[in-house]
């Protein structure tokens, strides 16, 4: 016997008789703000910054990082597509300019990498830094996988 599916059976035969078209508040948004366990000066204080567009640092701090890390990703994805154009282009030609287009290339691509990493390692740096101003443990962010990361970017292609 599954209880889930008998949960679901249930609510599909109630809400068939119709008995959930008359709940208060239906087709309104839940609100999921209050916590009935948070110090209400602390709800006051939140709800206040809240309502005049303010955020607690460590969330402004959050932010800041998922943006700096989405600004890396796409930085070193167009380097990337500019890479393999600039390979397709040339081919398999083998002439001096060539040659030596090739490796301007790679470097530039080695220099996007490198950056790239280094630009990770900061955020990894902002990430603790995070952790220990966050509320709750439950905020906190794990470091990045550089590596990971770099891959990811990288097979995207």
């Amino acid at each position: 016997m599954r209880w889930d599916r008998i949960i679901e059976r249930k609510i599909r035969e109630a809400q068939e008789q119709g008995k959930f078209n008359d709940l208060r508040g239906k087709g309104q948004p839940l609100k999921l703000d209050e916590n009935p366990y948070e110090d209400p000066a602390w709800q006051a204080a939140n709800q206040l910054l809240k309502d005049n567009g303010f955020r607690p640092e460590w969330l402004e701090e959050d932010v800041a990082l998922h943006e700096k890390l989405a600004q890396a990703r796409e930085v070193l994805a167009r380097t990337r597509d500019w890479r393999a154009e600039q390979l397709e282009m040339l081919g398999a030609r083998a002439g001096v300019q060539a040659v030596e287009q090739r490796a301007l290339v790679q470097d530039e691509w080695r220099r996007a990498l490198a950056r790239f990493r280094e630009t990770l390692a900061e955020v990894n740096q902002g990430i603790a830094r995070l952790n220990l101003m966050v509320p709750n443990t439950r905020f906190q962010r794990l470091k990045l996988d550089i590596e990971a990361e770099v891959m990811r970017v990288v097979s995207e292609g």
